[in-house]
C-alpha cells in the first residue's frame, strides 16, 4: 500500500502533519504531507502497513477509538484527540484535530487531521499525572480521617447517653455538632477533588446542557432551551456546575413552572442565561448566594459551581427579580467559545 501526499499540503517547516484517512477503514491512512519524515512520525512501515491505531501509544488506543467512534456516530463535524504517538523508537506526544464530513445520508464522507507537534501536551500529561497522585493520596488521608471522626462521634454519642450534669450534655451536643460538621466539609472534598484535571474538549453547548438536565428530575417544570450552535472547551466538570445551578430550581424555586436556558453573544464572548419563573431570591440573600455553607442543606452547591467556572474564566451572577424567578447569568469568555451560524 502507498501512502499519497497530500497535494494542498506543502512541506514546510511548521510542527504540523496532515493526513487523510481511509474512509474503508478509518484507522487507515490514505494520504499525508511529506513532512511526516522530517519528525519520523508515521512513516510507512516495511510491510507497508499504514495502520494508524498501531503507531499510537497501547495505553492510548482505547481511549482514542472510543473517542473517534463516538464523534461519528453523533455526526460530529470535528473531534480532538490527545495521546502518544511512535516517533522512530520512541513515542511523543501529540494533539490531533480530526475534521469530519458527511454525505446527504449521513454516512462519513471524508476525515482529514492535523497532528499539532508541540511541548503543550507533554506538559498536559505531566500535570494531570502529578495531580492524579495527589488526588489519590488525598483521597487515602481523607479516608482516614473519616475513619477516625465515625469513632469520635460514636463515643460522644455514647458519653452523652451517660452524662446527667446539663452543662456537660450540652457541650457534649455541641462537639458532635462540630464534628459533624467537619465530616460533611470532607465528604465535600471529593467533590471538587478533580477540578481542572479532567480532558478538554470543544463540545457543543446544548449538548452539555441537556446532560446536565438528564442528571436532575424537573417536574412538573417545563424546560425550554434555545442554546444554538455554540461550541465550549470545557472539561466534564462544566456540566456539574450547570447541575449545581439546575437543581436548585425543583429545589427551592417554589412555584417555578418554566425554566427557560437561553445563550446570546456578547462583547467577551457569550452569556448563558438559565431562568425560572419562581419565587425568586430575597435581595438580602444576592450578596451571600455563592458562599460556603449559605442557604439550606449543606451550602456547596452554588459555592461548587462558581469555583468550577472559574477555572474555565466563567463568570456567574444572579441577576433575577425577587418574586418574579431567578436568572443566573453565565458570562463565558470568548477565547474558549466558538458560535456557529
Amino acid at each position: 500500500m502507498t501512502i499519497n501526499t497530500l497535494p494542498d499540503y506543502p512541506d514546510n517547516p511548521a510542527p504540523v502533519i496532515a493526513f487523510e484517512r481511509d474512509m474503508a477503514d478509518i484507522w487507515k491512512i490514505k494520504k499525508i504531507s511529506p513532512n511526516h519524515q522530517r519528525y519520523n512520525i508515521l512513516n510507512k512501515q516495511p510491510s507497508g502497513d499504514t495502520d494508524l491505531l498501531k503507531h499510537i501509544h497501547e495505553e492510548d488506543q482505547n481511549l482514542v477509538s472510543r473517542k473517534l467512534g463516538g464523534a461519528v456516530l453523533q455526526k460530529k463535524p470535528d473531534i480532538e484527540l490527545r495521546y502518544r504517538i511512535r516517533a522512530g523508537e520512541q513515542y511523543r506526544w501529540v494533539e490531533e484535530y480530526c475534521s469530519l464530513s458527511y454525505d446527504k445520508s449521513g454516512e462519513l464522507e471524508r476525515a482529514v487531521s492535523y497532528l499539532w507537534l508541540s511541548s503543550l501536551p507533554i506538559e498536559w500529561f505531566l500535570l494531570y499525572k502529578g495531580s492524579e497522585t495527589w488526588n489519590a493520596l488525598n483521597s487515602k488521608i481523607r479516608h482516614d480521617i473519616l475513619n477516625q471522626l465515625t469513632a469520635i462521634l460514636g463515643y460522644l454519642e455514647l458519653s452523652s447517653d451517660m452524662l446527667t450534669d446539663p452543662m456537660l450534655i450540652d457541650f457534649a451536643g455541641k462537639e458532635q455538632n462540630a464534628a459533624e460538621k467537619i465530616r460533611d466539609r470532607l465528604i465535600f472534598t471529593r467533590e471538587y477533588q478533580k477540578i481542572g484535571t479532567l480532558e478538554f474538549s470543544w463540545t457543543p453547548l446544548t449538548e452539555i446542557v441537556r446532560e446536565a438536565l438528564n442528571e436532575i428530575v424537573m417536574d412538573p417544570v417545563t424546560v425550554n432551551i434555545s442554546a444554538g450552535k455554540a461550541l465550549i472547551f470545557v472539561d466534564k466538570n462544566f456540566r456539574q456546575a450547570l447541575e449545581k445551578i439546575l437543581e436548585n430550581v425543583p429545589e427551592h424555586a417554589k412555584g417555578a413552572t418554566n425554566l427557560h436556558i437561553s445563550f446570546e453573544p456578547v462583547k467577551i464572548g457569550g452569556k448563558l442565561v438559565i431562568e425560572d419563573n419562581g419565587c425568586g431570591i430575597d435581595q438580602q440573600n444576592k450578596v451571600r448566594l455563592f458562599d460556603l455553607g449559605f442557604g439550606e442543606g449543606g451550602g456547596y452547591g452554588l459555592f461548587l459551581a462558581e469555583k468550577i467556572l472559574s477555572v474555565f474564566g466563567i463568570k456567574i451572577e444572579e441577576n433575577g427579580v425577587p418574586g418574579k424567578g431567578a436568572r443566573f447569568e453565565l458570562l463565558i469568555p470568548s477565547h474558549i467559545l466558538e458560535i456557529r451560524s
